[in-house]
Order: C-alpha cells, then sequence, then structure tokens
C-alpha cells in the first residue's frame, strides 16, 4: 500500500498552490467577477502548459498523469481559480487522441494559448450550458455519435449564474466554424472518457474547495469571542465542521482511489469515478454551508470570503445537471457491470491494496476455514463475543491465525497490518467473529508496548497458545465516554495491589480470562494524571459478573471488584501513567492503526439490501428497476466506500504514513454515522420484508437489513462516542480550540 506522493507530485502541489495563492487570491476572485474569467490568470496558467498536461509530449504536451491533473484541480478548488482550466485540460487532452487535421490545428491552437478550447458536458444537446463557453474560442462536444469542433457563436452571450461562472449557451449542431472530429464508436468513446475526466477533475477541485471553506470557518472560529469565549470551543460550532471535515477527507481518499482504479484497469474502477463524483457534490455543499453558518450574520456578507466557496461549491456541482443522477450511474456499474469507456490514467503511483504477502496469507487463512469451520461451527456461529468457541479458538491459534501480529518470541508470526486486515476480512467472509480476538489483539499489541516483562512472559504466550483472551474494562457507571473520571480504586498494599469498584459494559468478561482494569490510584491528581492500568484474572477472588442484554443481541457484562489483590507485576505501564497506556489502546479501537470496526458490515447491509431488491417484485416488476431504488442503494454504498477509504488510510498510516492525529477519529466517527443512518434508510426500503427478524426472515436479504440496524445503534457509542471524535477531529484535525466541555 501507499499513499504517498512522490517528490515530483508534491512539488507540483507546492508549485500551483503558491501560484495560485499569488495569481487567484480572493480579491482576484472578486475583481474577476461577474464573468468569473480572469484573463492576468490565464495568460499565466498557459504558460506553465497547465493546458497540455494530459497531452502527450509527442505533440507538444507535458503528459502527466491524471492524477497530477486533479493535484492541479484540488489546488485550482482551494482557490477559486476565475478561469475554466479543468474543461481546458479535458479538451486538449481528447482533441490529442484524434488524428486529423483539424484536430491537430486545434490543438496547436489550444496548446499555445491563442484559442481557448473547452468541453461541452451534455451529447447531442442542440443548446446547452458549457462551461467556460463564455469566454471560449472554440468548443468540443459531441452531436449523435459525431465528435465535433464549434467555433464560437457571436450570440453565446455571459450569462448570469449563482456561482459568477464563464457559463454560456451553445448549439452543437449548426453554426460557423463547425467541423466533425470523430465519428461512430471512435467519437462516443472518446467524448465518454474525456466526461469522465472531467467528472474526475471536477471532483478534485470541489474536494479542495470544501477542505479550503472548512479550514477558513475554523480559523475564525478560533478567533472569534462570544459569551466570553471562543466560538470554536462551543460544540455546536465544532461539531457540525468535524462531521464535514471526515466527510470531505474521505471523498478525496475515494477519489484518489478511482484514480489508482483507472490505472491499474480494475473492474470497478468506473463505479468508483461515479462515486467520487457524487459524493464530492454532495459533501461539498454542506460542508461549505456549515462554514457560512459559522461565520453568523458576517458570512452573509459579500465582503466576507466564504460567500465565494458558498456559491461557487453549488454551481461547479451543478455544471452537469443534477449530482444525484450519478447514483443511477453507480448502480449501472456496480451491480449491472456497465461498460464505460475510461480515460489514460498514466503512472499515478498510488496503491491501495494489501499486497502480495497480505493476499498469500488471506489464501491461507481462507484455506483453513474451508477444511476446518465444520457445519457444526458454522450452526454454533455468533458475530459477537457468544460466538467465542474455546476449542476452535484453539486451533486458530495453532494455526498462527489468531495473533498472527504478535512477535515470535511470544508464539506469533510476525505478520503485518496489511496481512492481518486480509485475515480479518476472511474472518468476516466465514461468518466467524473476531470479538474475542480483535479485543484480545488490541490489549495484546498495548501490553507488549508497556507491560513487565512477567506479563509478556506468562500472559502473551498464553494468549498465543489460545489458552486466554481478554476483555477491557474501561468504563463505569458514572464515567462512559469520558473514560479519565474513573473512580475505581487501587490502593497499594505491599508487593499488591488492592482493587474496589465497578466497571460497565465489560464485554466478554464472561468468556475471557483477564481484564484490562482502568483504575485511579492518585484521587488527589488531576484527572488524567492519576490513572493506572492493570491486568486482573477474572479468576481472583472478589470479582462478579453480571449479564447486560443490548438491543443488538448482544451480551455484554457489569463486573463489580470487592477487594480484588493483584501483584504489582502485573501493573501496566507507569504509576499514574494509565492515560498513555490508554491512548495507545484506544487509538488502535479507534482505527488509527486498522480499517475500522463497521466497513464490513456497511459494506453487507448495502448488498443485503441489493439482493432483497432484485429478488422482490414491487408493482410488478423487481424493485431493483425502480430509480428511487437504486438511488438509495447506490447512495448508501458510495457512503460505505468513503468509509472503507478513510479506514484504508487509517491503516496505511499506522504502517507506513505521517499520522496527523484525527485519522483514527475521522475512520470512527464517519463509519459509524453513515453505517446507522443507512441501516435505517435500508430498513425503510425494504419494509415490510426488513422487519423480519435476522433469524426468522431471509438472513442473505432483508433479515440482514434489521441485524445491521440493531447492531449498528451502539456503534456511535462503543470505542469512544461520536460528540468526542467530533471534539478530536475539530481540535487536531481542524486546530480549533477544545470543545469538549
Amino acid at each position: 500500500m501507499n499513499l504517498d506522493l512522490s517528490e515530483e507530485q508534491e512539488l507540483l502541489r507546492t508549485t500551483f498552490a503558491e501560484l495560485f495563492a499569488a495569481e487567484s487570491n480572493c480579491e482576484r476572485v472578486r475583481a474577476a467577477e461577474p464573468l468569473g474569467h480572469d484573463p492576468a490568470l490565464w495568460e499565466t496558467l498557459v504558460e506553465t502548459e497547465v493546458v497540455g498536461m494530459r497531452v502527450p509530449e509527442a505533440q507538444g504536451g507535458t503528459e502527466a498523469s491524471l492524477l497530477d491533473a486533479a493535484l492541479v484541480a484540488e489546488e485550482a478548488g482551494r482557490h477559486l481559480a476565475s478561469a475554466p482550466i479543468l474543461e481546458a485540460i479535458v479538451a486538449s487532452h481528447l482533441i490529442s487522441g484524434l488524428s486529423g487535421p483539424e484536430a491537430q490545428k486545434w490543438l496547436a491552437r489550444a496548446l499555445s494559448g491563442s484559442s481557448l478550447v473547452s468541453f461541452a458536458l451534455f451529447a447531442g444537446a442542440e443548446s446547452q450550458l458549457v462551461p467556460g463557453g463564455a469566454v471560449a474560442d472554440a468548443v468540443v462536444g459531441l452531436d449523435g455519435d459525431e465528435l465535433v469542433l464549434v467555433e464560437k457563436d457571436p450570440d453565446a452571450m455571459p450569462t448570469a449564474n449563482l456561482g459568477s461562472s464563464p457559463l454560456a449557451r451553445w448549439n452543437l449542431s449548426s453554426g460557423t466554424g463547425r467541423v466533425v472530429l470523430a465519428g461512430g464508436d471512435e467519437a462516443v468513446r472518446a467524448w465518454t472518457a474525456a466526461k469522465e475526466e472531467w467528472k474526475v477533475l471536477t471532483a478534485a477541485a470541489l474536494g479542495g474547495l470544501a477542505h479550503r471553506a472548512l479550514e477558513i470557518a475554523a480559523e475564525y472560529a478560533s478567533e472569534r469571542t462570544q459569551f466570553d469565549r471562543l466560538i470554536g470551543a462551543f460544540q455546536g460550532i465544532a461539531h457540525p465542521l468535524a462531521d464535514s471535515a471526515a466527510a470531505v477527507e474521505g471523498g478525496q481518499l475515494l477519489l484518489q482511489r478511482a484514480i489508482s482504479a483507472i490505472a491499474k484497469e480494475e473492474p470497478h474502477a468506473a463505479a468508483f469515478v461515479s462515486m467520487a463524483f457524487a459524493w464530492a457534490a454532495d459533501s461539498a455543499t454542506p460542508a461549505v454551508a456549515k462554514s457560512l453558518h459559522a461565520f453568523g450574520g458576517y458570512g452573509l456578507a459579500l465582503e466576507y470570503d466564504i460567500q465565494l466557496y458558498y456559491r461557487r461549491a453549488k454551481t461547479w456541482a451543478l455544471m452537469a445537471g443534477d449530482p444525484r443522477d450519478e447514483l443511477q450511474r453507480v448502480a449501472e456499474r456496480h451491480w449491472e457491470n456497465a461498460e464505460v469507456a475510461l480515460p489514460s490514467a498514466g503512472d499515478v503511483g498510488l496503491d491501495f491494496g494489501l499486497g502480495e504477502n497480505a493476499e498469500a496469507f488471506r489464501l491461507t487463512a481462507r484455506k483453513f476455514f474451508e477444511e476446518n469451520l465444520t457445519s457444526e461451527l458454522r450452526a454454533f456461529a455468533r458475530y459477537d463475543w457468544d460466538g467465542h468457541h474455546p476449542e476452535f479458538h484453539r486451533q486458530l491459534a495453532e494455526a498462527g491465525l489468531a495473533f498472527a501480529s504478535w512477535p515470535e518470541q511470544y508464539g506469533g508470526q510476525g505478520r503485518d497490518p496489511y496481512e492481518m486486515t486480509a485475515l480479518g476480512q476472511e474472518f468476516h467472509d466465514a461468518g466467524w467473529t473476531t470479538h474475542p480476538i480483535g479485543t484480545t489483539r488490541i490489549i495484546g499489541e498495548t501490553l507488549l508496548h508497556f507491560a513487565s516483562d512477567e506479563i509478556k512472559d506468562e500472559v502473551i504466550t498464553k494468549v498465543c497458545a489460545g489458552e486466554a483472551v481478554i476483555s477491557m474494562g474501561y468504563s463505569e457507571p458514572g464515567s462512559g465516554s469520558d473514560v479519565a473520571a474513573a473512580q475505581t480504586r487501587a490502593v497499594r498494599d505491599g508487593d499488591e495491589w488492592v482493587i474496589n469498584g465497578q466497571k460497565m459494559f465489560t464485554s466478554g468478561a464472561n468468556k475471557a480470562q483477564y481484564v484490562f482494569l482502568l483504575t485511579r490510584t492518585d484521587p488527589d491528581a488531576k484527572k488524567h494524571r492519576g490513572l493506572t492500568m492493570f491486568l486482573v484474572p477474572l479468576d481472583s477472588p472478589g470479582i462478579d459478573i453480571q449479564a447486560i442484554h443490548t438491543i443488538g443481541d448482544e451480551r455484554t457484562n457489569a463486573t463489580y471488584y470487592t477487594d480484588v489483590r493483584v501483584p504489582d507485576s502485573f501493573r501496566v505501564g507507569d504509576l499514574n501513567g494509565g492515560w498513555a497506556v490508554l491512548a495507545h489502546a484506544l487509538e488502535l479501537e479507534h482505527g488509527g492503526g486498522g480499517l475500522g470496526a463497521f466497513y464490513e458490515e456497511h459494506l453487507e447491509v448495502v448488498e443485503h439490501a441489493a439482493s432483497w431488491a432484485r429478488s422482490t417484485s414491487r408493482n410488478g416488476r423487481p424493485a431493483f428497476e425502480d430509480p428511487r431504488v437504486r438511488d438509495r442503494l447506490a447512495y448508501a454504498l458510495v457512503r460505505a466506500e468513503v468509509a472503507l477509504s478513510l479506514g484504508l488510510r487509517g491503516l496505511w498510516v499506522g504502517v507506513d504514513g505521517e499520522a496527523k492525529g484525527a485519522e483514527g477519529p475521522m475512520t470512527k466517527l464517519f463509519g459509524a454515522e453513515s453505517f446507522i443512518a443507512d441501516s435505517a434508510d435500508l430498513l425503510d426500503l425494504a419494509a415490510p420484508d426488513s422487519l423480519l427478524d435476522a433469524c426468522e426472515g431471509d438472513a442473505a436479504g432483508s433479515g440482514g437489513i434489521e441485524l445491521a440496524y440493531r447492531l449498528s445503534a451502539g456503534t456511535s457509542v462503543y470505542a469512544g462516542t461520536s460528540e468526542i471524535m467530533r471534539s478530536i477531529i475539530a481540535q487536531v484535525g481542524l486546530g480549533m480550540p477544545r470543545s469538549r466541555s
């Protein structure tokens, strides 16, 4: 996996960031209104050869990759560049693929800057709004099955519009200077590929615009004082911006996945393009709306920059019509395998795959499940802690599939996180619970960092052999997500500690051999500084475990500790240094070192709903043929892929990348909230069939939706509430004041 830009790509992005900062600041953007075109900026861009960046070198271009063009588009979006850059790049690339003399003549004009050639987004329309059409010397587009270039119509006058963009109506069917550049299938495929390229670049520009709008709002909220506090400290300001930050960054990652998929000629590449464009349009609008709202009344004033972003976000997203229509294409491309011509991508360098070693390990795990998961075990299987089967767990451990990431000296295999991710996917596909293993892995990896040699030698070795699993003991009746407020006391007595208190939601305590317990060892210290972690054997005298059953048909527990004695050697980390230990474990749990907890379930419930739609008749025809059904299925699929994109970044950052601090919380927040929303919507969509219990109904269809709906309710609570995640994103990701008060 590689999500890093190359040195050349970083230089390209930096170069254009600096260029646009100087040549397209907000003063220049205002000065270019109402036409929305800055001739001086355009002249500078022509000099940088940006128009021909996608044109082969042999034809006078620089033959840049699709990712390179997207990086330029993103910076253009961040700075609201007042010029039809994207359309000019697409048009020149399109023309460069045609061999006729007229095509080559206009390509030379476009590259030299003597003519501005734009791109028409609608096929066959007699009269259509063309982006850049108000300043273009020519427009290239599709008329029937003919790829045509039409010279400027003197009647193509600028049209006042929401975003002060250089829009004008053009007629591709008639007019002087109309030439046919190609015909038939060749023309249709060339134009279609160009349209897909435009979607990619527009999605990049929208991502850059939305991200910059959020930064502007965060900067303002970090300076503006109301009610004697910085407004950025108010959750009503910080949390909506955090939601959008996760959505926008997830969309930018999904776009990179689309570009990588095109470069690798992967079968789902076309679906990813539609997903990325639809999501960029959908996420940019609320991002700029929330950003404007953060300014209060000042956001409505024309002298404030944020309104420029507000107007342009909608305009750019709507250039090709209602972006919601793209969801129909998502459905066609994902579920019906519709073939679509795509642009060349070049060498982009990005790689979202898990790697050869991970794929080989995946096959090993798959073979193990095929050979060892008997019909009796499949009948026993559950998705939660109650699916823990000690004998089969030992089999998994003996096969090296339980804690394969741990060092060999403790019985592991030293597998990397990519291999472990592939393993987790195979567990899910086999229908075998990962709750005991996942929880124990998080704690075990924390123990390897902080625990004594005695714990490592005794406990880790036992865990690796499949003889023990570990549960978490963080939350208390009076402190849920505020785990640092724990009151369970540990008092030293010689070489031992005496523990008294109560924990809530100690899932797996009835199955586990140990609990990773947060205690307060210094009641006089500040909240985060008087905590110490212990590993406590659950067969110790004084421990009482009582069941709590949840709406998701899961068992969790309340655990009580009365004069429980633990040796000091089972203290984990420094005395009163428990917060550092816990923070490490929480980061692993939030997804900073992995894909996050919900992406598999999210993708699965979408496919459950799609299965229902294909097999269910509504009004005399399959439900899947209803555009409204396809729209909702596709939207849920897009959000699941955005969640997965954030998770892939979290995985990569945990291994090879440079963390910025909010990757884990973004993964957790977006994964949970989108899973909750989509499970509820798909339950509505498939009603009343979806009301059937998963055990009584069709678990491969509507019944799976009902189960997902119940399970999703806890995802915004487990491992820290969504509100905590939003506060962390606002503070760490957007640089806003602390808002958890």
